[in-house]
């Protein structure tokens, strides 16, 4: 693991102590609900209010009653009198629990979308910076059209900004108080108590619910999780490509402080993608881990257990998970090593093959079918393949070609810069200022 990273920030939104204390905001919000309802009395909330939760308390209890909530109800309990009574009034375990899980998704929702921010800032940086650096298109792998490099990383930037529009959705989904008693029917508690613990949490009630809050909310958080690991391992995928021997166009930073210094323990030679590779391990934990959450919507009638023990799993995982590969995400783009020479040297490796489709959409413009060109163009690329001879010069010296297009067109056809000339105006697309 880099040094430099800290999960301090999304291990303590996800961990023990975290969810105890909202927990016990919850307990108080509904204390302070029912004292305005003028049910519990002013001398008596005066006294709730100090209390405090104390893990080996808590503890102490647990190994009696094996239960989480009353554990916790009886040890934030201990040290009140008469007024003990009125802690938990009403309420049921997952009125507290569930709420208490919604204040640490929109907690956790906040920390990512920061991520994504940050690592789509450093992709515009990077992407403004090789706006006009031309490397090789590929689709199957094999060289396809020039294109901007920046381009490249700008498609990157505006997926990272659907990811934003979809945590931003799910938050808005996320961010529910329930407060309805046993079965969700108010017999024990009111709409009016759970309007107001809502107003007090910076929650919405829940329009309709029965003992929990419904689990397609906490697969939709896992399942945008995964897919922005999916998106995080494309991207780390296009760069353990470009960084094969063979390509050597960018590479991760290497030997610097914080990072991989040594590639293999048996080969000094060698440069490994390793962080690249990281991301996409961690990646296929995240959407294994969203499977589970998919199983956890379908639970017995009102509710049943049997999403507790996997959610307490899979959602601190996935989300420290998803945190950390933001992070080396990036680390890597920010410190990203472009090596253009080698860029523009595999561009002219492919011996000008990459401009046979403005050749033949030329042939075709100048009056010639179109099965024709392409046959023609299709015949003298084979004849590059096989004889390691520019298309240019075959362009030049073919009768038919040189017929229907004259030496200046053939000299402007075969130019990088003309595939980049619409990259500024996509940038544009992008709300980016550019000069």
């Amino acid at each position: 693991m880099i040094p430099r990273y800290s999960r301090k920030k999304i291990s303590e939104i996800w961990s023990d102590e975290n969810m105890y204390k909202h927990w016990l905001n919850v307990e108080l919000a509904t204390c302070e609900a029912w004292n305005e309802m003028g049910i519990i009395p002013d001398d008596d909330l005066s006294k709730i209010k100090k209390i405090k939760f104390n893990i080996k308390t808590y503890e102490k209890y647990f190994n009696e009653t094996k239960h989480d909530i009353v554990s916790f109800v009886r040890s934030i309990s201990e040290n009140l009198g008469d007024e003990s009574r009125w802690i938990h009034h009403g309420i049921t375990s997952n009125d507290v629990k569930d709420t208490a899980l919604s204040l640490q998704l929109v907690e956790s929702i906040d920390h990512i979308i920061s991520g994504i921010e940050d690592l789509m800032s450093s992709l515009k940086d990077k992407a403004i910076e090789e706006i006009d650096t031309p490397i090789m298109g590929r689709s199957h792998g094999m060289h396809a059209e020039p294109m901007s490099f920046g381009s490249k990383l700008g498609i990157f930037w505006d997926e990272l900004s659907r990811h934003i529009e979809r945590f931003k959705q799910t938050k808005e989904r996320s961010a529910i108080c329930m407060i309805s008693g046993p079965v969700g029917s108010f017999a024990t508690v009111s709409p009016e108590l759970e309007k107001i613990v809502s107003e007090k949490l910076g929650l919405k009630p829940a329009i309709i619910s029965n003992q929990v809050i419904q689990r397609d909310i906490h697969g939709e958080y896992s399942q945008n999780l995964a897919l922005l690991a999916s998106s995080l391992e494309k991207l780390a995928v296009e760069i353990r490509h470009l960084q094969r021997s063979e390509l050597d166009e960018a590479r991760e930073p290497f030997g610097k402080k914080g990072f991989v210094t040594k590639g293999s323990s048996s080969m000094p030679h060698k440069r490994n993608p390793e962080l690249s590779e990281r991301i996409c391990g961690l990646a296929r934990v995240i959407r294994s881990n969203s499977s589970t959450a998919m199983q956890n919507i379908p639970l017995w009638h009102e509710r049943d257990i049997s999403h507790s023990s996997a959610e307490r799993v899979i959602l601190p995982d996935s989300s420290i998970a998803t945190d950390y590969i933001l992070f080396l995400s990036n680390e890597i783009i920010s410190g990203l090593e472009i090596n253009r020479d080698k860029m523009l040297k595999n561009l002219e490796d492919a011996k000008g093959l990459i401009f046979s489709p403005r050749i033949m959409l030329k042939l075709v413009e100048s009056g010639l079918e179109k099965n024709k060109a392409y046959d023609l163009v299709q015949s003298l690329s084979m004849e590059v393949l096989e004889d390691d001879i520019p298309l240019k010069n075959l362009c030049l010296k073919n009768q038919l070609v040189s017929s229907l297009i004259t030496k200046e067109e053939i000299d402007e056809i075969f130019d990088y810069d003309f595939y980049l000339r619409f990259t500024k105006d996509q940038f544009k697309g992008l709300g980016w200022k550019i000069n």
